[in-house]
């Protein structure tokens, strides 16, 4: 108030009309609007971009992917395969020896690149719903002629253009990607009568990709962005109406006083501009602390040198569920989870004594009994004559630690069966050995594969080829004792460590336990299958005492089982493995 009386002379002596005072605030209105709208269309831009760089590299990724797989075939000169209902010879190829008959009478048709692209391409649609068609200006199977999209991307790559993406409007929306396919070596065996030469484009593969997840996503992410800028359009402006209301006010005012008080204030000026700086930054001061402490998102607990709690803001309640009636002048050790030491605690105070804060994660208690885990940040406050206090500020972190314990979890177990992958069960491999050293014990690693696993894909299919992994798995964990580790190192690859066996028995009534669970049949979705396994192991220190030589005389011990006609286990021995 003060301060504006100070320049009240300008602005009585002012030449100018009131409206002419107003100017600036409109231009700032403006320029703050467009600022707003200009960062939302930026946004919008963003998310267009990204949803179509997405599709892209997805489309990339199963061209290169089909690609590869082509190459793979070329190189080969084409694959035989089985003749079967859904495989029949390919009327389109011409090729001498393009169905052929086994000695033992099994009849196998040649897969050239170009079949081998449509069944994957058949594959791809029935689990993902994206569709691959490999396409040319010169088809050979009419099937493989281009729509008027696929046309003009042809032309396109013709005149140097890489890739084409492009999202489809619709009713089903999709993205549709295409790549050309350059003739190389291996593919002149086929083309070369059809003019191509070494280099030239043949064709290309268009991938369809439903869209209607990636729109879904960036809608969301528009809708998000629109709210945001709309909120902080919103907020600026009736911050910027406030600011002009209220100027006008004090100018009004003092416009009208100017008449016969301006001598008056011109002598109190500087002593009252002076207090009333020292008292508005004071009131400011004090606000906004009281501001920051009532509307933080994370808890905030003060206490007194003794740890009795002597105020608590309104988050502390929402994250602990205690109302702040609950805890006033009760010890901050109410939220104790039982964690944590008396040492930890021990020196956390001596932390805070020596450097006057300490901060880490701390494991703490709800009012309801919920243990949840928090990032605590205290610092001592003393001086001033007011007595010490200690501020204390508590940040959920237990969604944070949630989703880290999952992705470690991730990180070291298959994802089919839930088992320890080969990384972690060579770690605790590594740690089995490290304590069996220390304490003198004696333990087992025991490599099982799966035997007969092939033909149950083969006739049953992968899905039911899944179901009887993950059976598998479970019959593995109840086959031993909830001490001992299960892992699935790959395909129909299992390993187990049995710690702290007290014999060669114990380790053969495991093994013989389950070999004797798995060639149980299994009953699956799509049928019954029964398979056997084969078992190869090394007793530790007898076999080995390091990663290297105990994974090796395993092996050497399946090898044997295998050799001898598998459905069995076997110790490693020096010159063979001993049933």
């Amino acid at each position: 108030m003060h301060n504006c009386t100070m320049s009240m002379p300008s602005i009585v002596s002012s030449p100018r009309g009131p409206g002419s005072r107003w100017w600036l605030p409109s231009l700032l209105f403006v320029a703050v609007g467009s600022a707003v709208m200009a960062s939302w269309a930026l946004d919008w831009r963003h998310a267009e971009d990204t949803m179509q760089s997405m599709a892209r590299e997805r489309g990339a990724a199963l061209f290169q992917l089909v690609e590869l797989a082509r190459d793979w075939n070329a190189r080969h000169g084409g694959v035989y395969v089985p003749v079967s209902e859904t495989t029949r010879p390919n009327p389109y190829l011409e090729h001498q020896r393009r169905d052929v008959v086994t000695q033992d009478g099994v009849a196998l048709t040649m897969v050239n690149p170009a079949f081998m692209t449509r069944q994957l391409a058949e594959i791809a649609e029935y689990a993902d719903g994206v569709k691959l068609h490999i396409t040319s200006l010169k088809p050979i199977r009419p099937a493989n002629a281009p729509d008027a999209w696929e046309t003009e991307a042809l032309r396109r790559f013709e005149d140097g253009v890489d890739e084409v993406v492009e999202l489809i409007p619709g009713p089903s929306p999709v993205h549709r990607y295409m790549a050309p396919l350059k003739v190389k070596q291996a593919c002149l065996a086929c083309h070369a009568k059809q003019g191509y030469t070494l280099g030239q484009i043949r064709g290309g593969i268009s991938v369809t990709m439903p869209a209607g997840h990636l729109l879904a996503v960036r809608d969301s992410e528009l809708v998000r962005t629109s709210m945001v800028h709309a909120l902080v359009l919103a907020i600026i402006m009736a911050l910027l109406h406030l600011l002009v209301a209220r100027t006008r006010r004090h100018v009004a005012a003092l416009e009208k006083l100017a008449a016969t008080q301006e001598q008056v204030i011109a002598e109190r000026t500087g002593s009252l501009m002076t207090a009333n700086q020292d008292l508005a930054r004071q009131v400011v001061e004090r606000e906004l602390a009281a501001a920051v402490f009532q509307n933080a998102a994370e808890a905030i607990i003060v206490t007194d040198d003794a740890g009795l709690i002597v105020q608590v803001n309104p988050a502390f309640s929402i994250i602990t569920g205690y109302e702040s009636s609950d805890v006033l002048g009760r010890p901050v050790s109410l939220l104790k989870s039982g964690r944590h030491s008396r040492e930890f605690f021990t020196g956390m105070w001596h932390g805070l004594k020596r450097d006057g804060r300490w901060q880490g994660e701390v494991w703490n208690r709800r009012k309801d009994g919920e243990i949840f885990v928090v990032w605590l940040s205290i610092t001592r406050i003393a001086g001033g004559g007011q007595p010490v206090r200690f501020v204390a500020t508590l940040t959920d972190i237990t969604r944070r630690k949630e989703l880290e314990e999952k992705l470690r979890h991730q990180a070291y177990h298959d994802p089919l069966t839930g088992l320890p992958n080969r990384a972690l069960f060579a770690d605790r491999l590594q740690v089995a050995i490290s304590q069996a050293h220390r304490h003198g014990r004696m333990f087992a690693l025991c490599f099982a594969d799966l035997d007969k696993f092939k033909p149950v894909n083969d006739q049953l299919g992968h899905a039911a080829g899944d179901d009887l992994l993950i059976e598998t798995a479970r019959r593995l964990r109840v086959s031993v004792r909830a001490a001992d580790t299960v892992a699935r190192l790959g395909g129909d690859e299992f390993g187990a460590i049995l710690t702290e066996v007290g014999s060669r028995a114990e380790v053969e009534e495991v093994a013989a336990r389950i070999v004797a669970e798995l060639a149980r049949p299994f009953e699956l979705k799509a049928g019954t299958a029964s398979i056997s396994c084969s078992i190869g192991v090394a007793l530790f220190p007898e076999h080995g005492v390091d990663v290297d030589t105990l994974q090796h005389n395993a092996d050497a011990a399946l090898y044997a089982v295998k050799e001898a006609g598998r459905n069995a286990y076997r110790f490693y021995v020096i010159g063979g493995a001993e049933n």
